[in-house]
């Protein structure tokens, strides 16, 4: 089976493979892979950390994909120096990754150019379709600034963007001019206002 046996590997926005799982632990045990490395299946986009992999989890010492609890001591980061402190418990406080997928409407420049040029960026962020030439709605984990910049360096410097995130009610914008930049910024001011007030 080409999924189980063939995985890829991503690096900041670049995708590696597919490699076979034998290859894929002899880069883990060469130290070019590790357990929070981001792996999918060759032909899937549902990346996560190499150690919340079935296939990898007892490689990096995790007893199973389901808890993820390191079979032993960890040798590097804090431990649980309170363990009676509810204070001092991270559990509380860190959101699980992979919960929090957020829906994106993304819109363009008018420009033909612009959107193929960035169409295989955009849908390298998750699931995604076009509206329109100019417009693209997305469903992905980032949040809408992180989208903005994740598509900024595929647009020229003067090129426009504009994300709004329907999921969170919130949005990101680039280059555009100092007035439509005010007169944005004030139409969010004043219905945030009245929202509250």
């Amino acid at each position: 089976m080409l999924a189980a046996e063939n995985w890829c590997v991503k690096v900041v926005d670049k995708v590696y493979g597919p490699y076979t799982s034998a290859q894929m632990r002899k880069y883990a045990h060469e130290g070019r892979l590790s357990a929070r490395s981001l792996i999918s299946p060759a032909g899937s986009r549902a990346w996560c950390e190499a150690r919340r992999e079935a296939a990898f989890a007892n490689f990096f010492g995790y007893n199973s994909f389901a808890d993820n609890k390191p079979a032993g001591e960890p040798v590097f980061g804090k431990s649980n120096a309170a363990p009676n402190d509810a204070r001092a418990d991270t559990r509380k406080h860190a959101k699980p990754s992979g919960v929090d997928i957020a829906n994106f409407v993304i819109i363009f420049d008018s420009v033909a150019a612009t959107a193929s040029r960035v169409e295989a960026a955009v849908v390298g962020l998750g699931n995604a379709f076009r509206i329109a030439d100019n417009v693209w709605n997305l469903s992905c984990e980032l949040t809408a600034v992180g989208v903005r910049n994740a598509l900024a360096p595929y647009l020229s410097p003067t090129e426009k963007i504009f994300v709004v995130d329907a999921t969170h009610g919130r949005t990101s914008w680039q280059n555009f001019a100092p007035e439509h930049h005010s007169k944005i910024s004030a139409a969010y001011t004043v219905a945030r206002k009245s929202k509250t007030g």
